[in-house]
């Protein structure tokens, strides 16, 4: 039957995603939870099982308060972005996901391994993104970029001459967004 086969081979995509980006068992399983619900709701009529796949593994990580980049998940299930971020929306709406709100803080570890900075930046540009978070700097921001600014402006503090560049290649931000963002720490949090 085309459901089972369908099935099947979304759920094959949910586990690749998930072993590929180092996704614990908890949260791929998960994720093959909302692939299902996903099918069972008809979510997939006009969509790629592989973009819902791609939003099952996407909406489980926000469900659990986990920092990915849509375009880490849809490069990794080669998927178009807008496909991932729309199937996620829909998810997002027709099952009500109960997602966490991704913060700044929740990015600085990551983009900080990725630009390997020593520890001492990674904790300061915590603190910086964190002392945003309490004075609501951060509501609407592109949380990504937010963080990569943090890690910018962190980095600079100490002597580390992490560029703009640098810092908004690893957040898939513009060099801008992180320069506005620099400019707000600077005069909201210093």
């Amino acid at each position: 039957m085309e459901s089972e086969r369908n099935l099947a081979h979304g759920l094959g995509e949910v586990r690749r995603l998930a072993s590929a980006l180092e996704i614990s068992d908890s949260v791929r399983d998960q994720a093959c939870q909302l692939f299902r619900s996903a099918q069972n709701e008809d979510l997939l009529r006009g969509r790629s099982i592989e973009a819902i796949a791609a939003a099952s593994v996407y909406g489980a990580c926000r469900c659990n308060g986990l920092s990915r980049l849509v375009d880490d998940i849809s490069e990794m299930a080669r998927v178009a972005e807008p496909r991932v971020t729309n199937a996620y929306k829909t998810l997002n709406e027709e099952l009500s996901l109960p997602a966490e709100p991704v913060s700044p803080s929740m990015f600085v570890p990551r983009l900080a391994s990725n630009l390997e900075c020593p520890d001492e930046i990674r904790q300061r540009a915590r603190t910086l993104a964190e002392q945003a978070e309490e004075r609501g700097v951060t509501t609407g921001v592109y949380p990504a970029g937010f963080a990569a600014a943090c890690l910018y402006k962190a980095g600079r503090e100490q002597g580390r001459w992490l560029t703009q560049s640098e810092a908004a290649d690893v957040a898939n931000a513009s060099k801008a967004t992180v320069w506005t963002h620099r400019d707000t720490l600077e005069e909201q949090v210093a």
